[in-house]
């Protein structure tokens, strides 16, 4: 079996070229993204379906069920909330079709017609109007919310054009400066609980240093700051700072629990020690530094998706929007 024969047995319409594409169409009406994957011994075709309603585990199990005891679909049909690998739940569900290398798909209609009975059984029901304004009569597939659903290409259009005007305000409205303040004071924030942790209940969370750079990247946003590399650069340079000032109050108030007068400068005494900092604070401080950059590698993906990243998906659903009288109905 292969990409484009898949896609000829499941009635989809290819979309893309070479290994990225894909096909589109409805299965038992619902909107549907088939990928392939090449495999060995075995290919595989994950099929996204778009959902009226949130589907719970108890629903997929019971459905799970039924293709296991059905000769037809047992051990080459499965269905889950999402692709392998990914943990996100959401109005969507993923039936995975398995082929083998000299399988020419002669069950395949049976076999859905045993998923189909199933997912009627259960109640799943493919949406019923416009993921972006809830009426009838879509006439496009677009993505959306993450997932390929029914739209109006008049509010795909309605939908670009308003994405359009509040990046263009915000572009207008925000700059650096309110986000370094929100990211002076979200580091602070974000320090609070490993010096908690350290101080209060003597105890090494390392991970908890990771919170440094995420309290940097919300509070630049939450104060409207421009996301760009400025952000980026910020983010690096003052976790390592806030990361550093944790360890080095916390080096005080030890030296403090033993030497009630020992001044807050003298630490950086300990510091210079090659011996002392060596023995006592080259591990500490090292695993610090090590959980905080896991946390700007963390900020860091969140602030490369600005805005612009966002109206370019936004973009990039109208131009690869599908009419519907394109489609042809799977079964």
């Amino acid at each position: 079996m292969t990409r484009e024969g898949a896609f000829q047995l499941i009635g989809f319409t290819p979309v893309g070229e070479g290994k990225d594409q894909t096909g589109r169409g409805l299965l038992f009406g619902f909107p549907a993204e088939a990928v392939w994957q090449e495999k060995r011994s075995s290919n595989l075709l994950h099929i996204t379906c778009a959902v009226d309603e949130q589907l719970n585990s108890k629903t997929l199990k019971a459905i799970t069920r039924r293709l296991k005891e059905d000769e037809q679909t047992k051990g080459k049909v499965a269905i889950c909330h999402s692709a392998p690998g990914e943990e996100e739940t959401g109005k969507y569900f993923v039936v995975t079709v398995t082929f083998a290398q000299d399988d020419i798909g002669s069950w395949y209609t049976q076999a859905m017609g045993v998923l189909e009975a199933a997912l009627q059984e259960e109640g799943v029901t493919p949406p019923t109007g416009c993921a972006l304004c809830g009426q009838g009569g879509s006439d496009m597939l677009a993505h959306c919310d993450d997932r390929l659903t029914f739209v109006h290409m008049s509010c795909l259009q309605t939908w670009k054009e308003s994405e359009q005007q509040r990046l263009e305000l915000k572009e207008q409205n925000s700059g650096h400066l309110r986000g370094v303040l929100g990211g002076l004071v979200g580091g602070i924030v974000g320090a609070v609980p490993a010096l908690i942790a350290l101080n209060f209940f003597n105890f090494y969370v390392s991970i908890l240093f990771a919170l440094i750079p995420l309290g940097i990247y919300f509070g630049w946003k939450i104060l409207g700051g421009k996301l760009s590399k400025v952000t980026t650069v910020f983010t690096i340079l003052y976790t390592l700072v806030v990361a550093f000032a944790v360890e080095f109050f916390d080096t005080w108030l030890i030296a403090r629990s033993m030497i009630p007068d020992f001044m807050l400068l003298e630490v950086m005494d300990l510091y210079l020690d090659p011996d002392f900092f060596s023995e006592h604070l080259l591990i500490p401080l090292g695993t610090a530094l090590v959980f905080s950059g896991i946390g700007i590698f963390c900020a860091w993906r969140m602030i490369t998706k600005t805005d612009k990243h966002e109206m370019t998906e936004v973009q990039a659903a109208f131009d690869n929007a599908t009419p519907l009288r394109e489609l042809t109905t799977s079964k």
